[in-house]
């Protein structure tokens, strides 16, 4: 065996080690010259509409490897499948660097393949895997299970745990404007204009007004970015709204110590789950969150009590009198 090969043969066995670290019980068979780890990268809530990365290692000693195949409990929406590309780390700057590895991926209902090149990558490699999660799978768990092949017939396999699939939606940058598209229904996780809400008789949909100003009142008391539940008459007193609008109170309760990476996008391991916004006891709560800045939110309470949000503000901008927020949003009852 060649040293090349002895080296990447010894990358599996770290990866191994790796996956095993990770405190995640497996069902493996790992005796012989080919052996397979699984690892799985995302950290996150398992949400609708959004993956779960995996990294699949496999490495074998004798003969080149040949497929590798995932078959997903419950299978996945579009996206789902094998990455054709491997990853090892640069030593020099800590990098990730792809290599093409996979001559061709498909995936067909619950099964993922994955059909390894022939060349001096193939005794040893990780391979990404995602899992588009779908409506299907909402709130049911979801497994894995994944399998190898070697040139010499060999097959090695290993299963997953079962994850729980959140019953939570999320949408995330819905950009929201003073005057303009700031009518929030979190029934539909969208942002109307009044236009809009007069139309389509939307009015009892709304759980909240953005609005922006600078200061409000004979004070003129710092206001900024701000969202309004439609039965608040002092802070949209100036939006005229018809008095055929229904304005059932909505429950907001400003929070600037709860953060969510899946919709700030990065930047830490912190999220909110189904659990979170279960067990929010609103107890702080007003009809108003006003002075909201980046990297803060509100959780939000619907008026009728159908849904418990968390609306976090991903940007602000007050020359164009607009703010940005992802949600996430579960149904109470």
């Amino acid at each position: 065996m060649t040293m090349k090969a002895n080296r990447s043969y010894l990358l599996l066995l770290a990866i191994v080690a790796v996956g095993l670290a990770s405190c995640e019980p497996k069902e493996v068979e790992n005796e012989g010259p080919l052996r397979n780890d699984l690892l799985k990268k995302t950290t996150s809530p398992a949400v609708i509409g959004d993956r779960i990365e995996f990294v699949y290692a496999l490495g074998t000693l004798e003969g080149t490897l040949k497929t590798a195949r995932a078959e997903a409990s419950i299978p996945g929406a579009v996206g789902t499948g094998f990455s054709r590309y491997s990853w090892f780390t640069n030593r020099s700057n800590g990098q990730d660097v792809p290599v093409l590895t996979a001559s061709d991926t498909i995936t067909n209902g619950a099964v993922s393949t994955a059909s390894i090149l022939d060349g001096d990558n193939n005794k040893a490699l990780s391979l990404r895997y995602y899992y588009a999660v779908p409506e299907e799978a909402r709130g049911k768990t979801v497994s894995f299970r994944f399998s190898g092949t070697s040139s010499t017939g060999q097959e090695v396999t290993i299963n997953s745990p079962a994850y729980t699939v959140s019953r939570m939606d999320m949408k995330r940058q819905i950009t929201l404007k003073d005057a303009e598209k700031c009518y929030v229904s979190l029934a539909d996780m969208t942002a109307y204009t009044k236009e809009e809400v007069e139309q389509k008789g939307l009015s009892g949909k709304i759980d909240f007004v953005y609005v922006y100003r600078a200061t409000l009142g004979a004070n003129k008391y710092a206001f900024g970015h701000a969202m309004v539940s439609l039965a608040n008459g002092t802070y949209l007193s100036d939006l005229n709204l018809p008095a055929s609008w229904t304005k059932t109170p909505t429950l907001l309760d400003k929070r600037v110590d709860v953060k969510d990476a899946q919709l700030r996008g990065g930047g830490f391991d912190v999220y909110i789950d189904d659990t979170d916004l279960e067990r929010t006891t609103f107890t702080n709560s007003a009809d108003f969150a006003y002075n909201l800045a980046a990297d803060q939110g509100a959780f939000v309470r619907s008026g009728d009590g159908t849904y418990v949000a968390y609306v976090f503000v991903n940007s602000v901008n007050n020359t164009a009198k607009t703010m940005t927020v992802s949600i996430k949003r579960l149904q109470v009852k």
